[in-house]
């Protein structure tokens, strides 16, 4: 089968960027060009900073505690709510046009917001919403696809500030010439959170008879599973109110992240350490991203699956 135009796409700017980008010698002001030595001799001071390690410590652990979500969702949404692929689109459109128009409530009205109380009211919001929507939905007062949809619109905008929150960081946290690598790490650190998360999901949900991940179960619509399904939604929110105990690895506002960044020791532990944590969460991210490409692999436990008969 022919390749699609995507990776066609992709492919032709490996060479495209190599022959017809033009970088110069010089920076603006007549700089020399930074070193590979000089360049990894900032990467290794900027992951010595007690100040960063804090700041990659909550991306990461905020991704891994909060994203332990119940695996019944995929299945109320379908069997239950009733939800196909356009209406799902639809509400992402809107969905979209409300997140811009969070940015900007938060640009307006929350730039100078404590971040932690910002978190704290938007994590509690998004949980309470949730719970509305999804509780009418399991127990079957309303079930209909642009009601369950109505949660996705409504959670943009306190989504829009948590997503302002984690730029506010990055920016406060990077100096001259290293913008590129702090967002890197960062945005790394959180996202490497969510194999664990979905593999730590998968091994808790499990537990729960009879099982979430069964269709059938659905279909049958007993009321005892519905509260087997309404009790793995309310542990789901247990795990998203615990994850703002993390909120003690970050800054309240952007003065305190530069006076952490500015007083806090620096010591080679905390690189050692970040290196550990990151390539630990990326080779196991890489295993089980190439195990769940195989049905032999991809049901074990070890790759998030549900086990293997």
């Amino acid at each position: 089968e022919a390749p699609g135009p995507r990776p066609v796409r992709a492919a032709a700017m490996v060479p495209i960027s190599m022959l017809l980008v033009v970088e110069p010698r010089r920076g603006a002001n007549g700089e020399e060009p930074m070193s590979m030595k000089r360049y990894f001799a900032m990467c290794w001071d900027l992951l010595q900073s007690r100040a960063f390690f804090f700041i990659v410590l909550y991306g990461f652990l905020t991704s891994v505690i909060g994203g332990i979500s119940t695996t019944a969702g995929p299945q109320v949404k379908i069997n239950w709510a009733g939800v196909q692929n356009f209406e799902n689109q639809l509400f992402t459109l809107l969905g979209n046009v409300l997140f811009a128009f969070g940015l900007w409530l938060v640009k307006k009205k929350f730039l100078h917001t404590s971040w932690h109380k910002l978190l704290a009211v938007t994590v509690v919001f998004l949980q309470v919403v949730d719970c509305f929507f999804t509780s009418l939905t399991i127990f079957n007062v309303i079930r209909n696809p642009f009601f369950y949809l109505g949660e996705a619109v409504l959670t943009e905008i306190p989504l829009a500030a948590n997503f302002v929150v984690s730029t506010f960081v990055i920016v406060e946290m990077a100096n001259d010439g290293n913008e590129g690598l702090v967002y890197g790490l960062l945005t790394t650190a959180a996202n490497l959170g969510s194999p664990f998360a979905r593999a730590l999901g998968n091994q808790v949900y499990r537990f729960f008879e009879p099982s979430l991940s069964d269709a059938g179960n659905y279909i049958e619509d007993s009321p005892a599973f519905r509260r087997t399904v309404f009790s793995s939604f309310l542990l789901s929110y247990g795990f998203a109110f615990l994850s703002l105990s993390t909120l003690y690895f970050l800054p309240r506002q952007k003065a305190e992240a530069q006076e952490w960044k500015q007083t806090w020791n620096k010591r080679p532990a905390y690189a050692v350490v970040t290196v550990a944590m990151l390539g630990v969460a990326f080779s196991y991210s890489m295993v089980v991203n190439f195990m769940s490409m195989f049905p032999a692999t991809m049901c074990l436990e070890f790759a998030g699956g549900d086990g293997c008969n």
